[in-house]
């Protein structure tokens, strides 16, 4: 009985047994149902985000299997900008076209190049960063799927940086410091547009490109600088945009210049920024030089902001009474005159800009906080300087004697500068500068600027024509004795191109419209490369010569109407010589220009013989006409550079973007 009671309750066990094995299973069919269900919901979800069309070359780094195949691990790069500067790096900007079609899918209704459908590749195309380059950037986990499209993580202020190199621009008319950016938000340049928005997973960014243009510089030139062009310049290229989106010029061996505005309020310099002086050395400081009549007005009674209204009515009227005395100065419209020119003095858009040292001014202005942001060093090697708006009567040309348009600064100040714009040169793509920065080298290129309004062409075509045929090499000295050479016959090619570009681009500036390509741009760059090589076989580098286009307003006007005059290349074998006076001033002499000075009785260069030219800082140097006529080109191409900029104010959105953005 017992026996059977033990068999019994051992039935009875195993049949439990049996049951619970059996509900083990079925849980555990289910479960893997569920979970492979799942697997194949989320394969299916990320079909798209991680084929092909949606990644382009980022596919094989962006998606990698797990756990036996069974789990995909989603993955996406991050660029830091700090990193970037610090590697040096020197970015390829290129105009996004896409990426080839995948062979693997034939019946593709897309031909040619096609754009990957999440945007960030294409930002990513645009910048030149390439899967290849596995130093520019970090693969991080990438969030959920946003949109159906995995997202690139950014942060904030880095994003900004790189968009500000980019010439991108905000659709708010004053972009705020303060406030927090507002959203939705649309920024344009160049490439395209970036566009922002909230959303759940916080702020998303998507980046849409324009549509491929067609290039705007001839076909021609487009064919010779693909052949004989070679590279262009591109030394420090992010580090000098970066500043110059903040009103700074990057420098040599890592120093800066960074020209800043004006004080809302009045500094402690400002009250009385002029040493007191007694009767008696007023005296003798005014009999010991002839100091012309507004400067021995601003030593007797001080600046003209500062003069009593009734001795500023005084002047004024005496002005007036004087004029009308002249010979033919019964004239109606001269009265009238005179009181438009007083009241422009009166303008302070007419007012001079006198550039001060100031140390410590990025410690305590917005732009110092955005160069640390963007990697870039702010230490004794930047130098600061902010600027005071003056009549131009009430500049103190002793402290302040050198001139860069309505730029007046002393000897320092123009070092820096010359040494900032001959390495401020085409590097590629759109400038995008600051709208401060835009206007001082508009300042700097004013006279230039003059010229481009007033001609049709910049050279003349007989020129350009006689350069193109000349087939044999010259001689190998201008005359017995003397160490500059001419051009060889490729070098004559080489500045007839340079030339005809500067008439096609003067010529589109003055009769058409044009929004240049990305390629334009870097035949732009190519074309001031190959021509700035012909300045710099002078024994002193040719960089004096260039400056000396740039600084002296009368030079290029002389150059440019001796070409139109002979309309010949006679002038390409006569010489210049840059010496120094007994005086300390450095000159620029070239006889072939006599009779090519336009005169100025306001000017001081007026009482310089013709063919004379001051030039400040040069040294000794010798050089062709050629030479010269190719410095010219060089400033030329520059300037056009400059004037198809991109002035960009994204900056502003540093600290009040969101700081992590999503770019899907």
């Amino acid at each position: 009985m017992t026996q059977d009671r033990d068999m019994n309750a051992g039935d009875w066990v195993s049949a439990v047994s049996s049951v619970v094995a059996a509900v083990v299973a079925i849980v555990t069919l289910v479960t893997v149902y569920i979970g492979a269900m799942q697997l194949l919901s989320q394969n299916r979800m990320y079909r798209l985000g991680l084929s092909w069309r949606s990644l382009g070359p980022w596919q094989r780094l962006c998606s990698k299997w797990a756990l036996f195949f069974l789990q995909r691990r989603i993955s996406t790069p991050t660029v830091n900008l700090k990193s970037l500067v610090d590697g040096q790096w020197q970015p390829d900007i290129t105009f996004p076209t896409g990426f080839p079609k995948n062979p693997k899918s034939p019946r593709d209704i897309e031909q040619g190049q096609i754009q990957a459908k999440t945007t960030w590749v294409n930002f990513m195309q645009a910048l030149g960063i390439k899967p290849e380059d596995e130093d520019r950037y970090e693969m991080q986990d990438a969030p959920e799927l946003v949109n159906g499209k995995v997202p690139m993580s950014w942060t904030g202020k880095d994003l900004v940086g790189l968009c500000s190199i980019l010439g991108f621009q905000s659709h708010e008319g004053d972009p705020s410091f303060k406030n927090p950016m507002p959203l939705p938000a649309q920024w344009s340049g160049p490439l395209g547009w970036l566009q922002f928005r909230a959303s759940s997973n916080g702020c998303v960014a998507e980046f849409r490109r324009r549509m491929d243009l067609k290039n705007q510089i001839s076909e021609e030139l487009h064919k010779y600088y693909s052949e004989n062009g070679g590279d262009f310049h591109k030394i420090d290229m992010l580090r000098s945009r970066l500043w110059n989106s903040i009103n700074g010029f990057a420098l040599a061996n890592d120093r800066t210049l960074f020209l800043g505005g004006t004080d809302r309020d009045k500094r402690p310099q400002d009250e009385d920024d002029e040493l007191y002086a007694t009767n008696d050395d007023m005296f003798r400081d005014l009999t010991s030089r002839d100091y012309p009549d507004g400067e021995i007005m601003r030593k007797l009674f001080g600046k003209r902001e500062k003069h009593p209204k009734a001795l500023r009515r005084e002047v004024e009227r005496n002005g007036s009474n004087m004029m009308r005395s002249r010979p033919g100065g019964d004239d109606g419209d001269m009265s009238g005159l005179l009181d438009n020119i007083l009241q422009d003095k009166e303008d302070p858009a007419n007012r001079k800009e006198v550039m001060r040292r100031c140390p410590g001014l990025l410690s305590v202005t917005v732009n110092g906080e955005l160069a640390y942001n963007r990697g870039l060093s702010v230490d004794e090697k930047c130098r600061e300087y902010d600027r005071k708006l003056t009549l131009p009567e009430d500049v103190d040309h002793i402290k302040y004697p050198y001139n860069l348009g309505n730029l007046y600064m002393d000897e320092e100040l123009l070092e820096l500068m010359k040494e900032a714009l001959l390495l401020h040169r085409p590097d590629g793509f759109y400038f995008s500068p600051t709208g401060l920065l835009y206007m001082d080298l508009r300042d700097v290129y004013g006279h230039i600027e003059e010229q481009s309004n007033r001609l049709k062409q910049v050279f003349p075509e007989e020129c350009i024509k006689i350069l193109r045929h000349r087939g044999e090499p010259k001689e190998s000295s201008l005359s017995s004795g003397s160490s500059v050479s001419c051009f060889a016959a490729d070098d004559d090619v080489c500045l007839s191109f340079a030339m005809e570009l500067c008439n096609g681009l003067q010529n589109t500036r003055k009769t058409a419209r044009a929004c240049y390509t990305v390629e334009d741009m870097k035949l732009i760059a190519k074309a001031e490369s190959a021509v700035r090589r012909l300045v710099s076989r002078s024994p002193g580098g040719g960089e004096d010569l260039i400056w000396a286009i740039l600084s002296c307003r009368k030079l290029s006007r002389a150059v440019l109407k001796k070409l139109e005059k002979d309309n010949n290349t006679n002038f390409f074998r006569d010489e210049l010589t840059i010496k120094k006076q007994t005086c300390g001033r450095t000159i620029l002499e070239c006889p072939a220009l006599k009779g090519c000075v336009e005169r100025d009785e306001n000017d001081d260069d007026a009482k310089e013989d013709d063919g004379v030219f001051r030039v400040p800082l040069v040294s000794g140097d010798k050089f062709t006409g050629g030479q010269i006529v190719a410095a010219v080109s060089v400033v030329f191409i520059t300037y056009y550079w400059i004037n198809k900029k991109w002035v960009t104010d994204v900056t502003k959105y540093d600290a009040t973007m969101p700081q992590s953005v999503l770019m899907c």
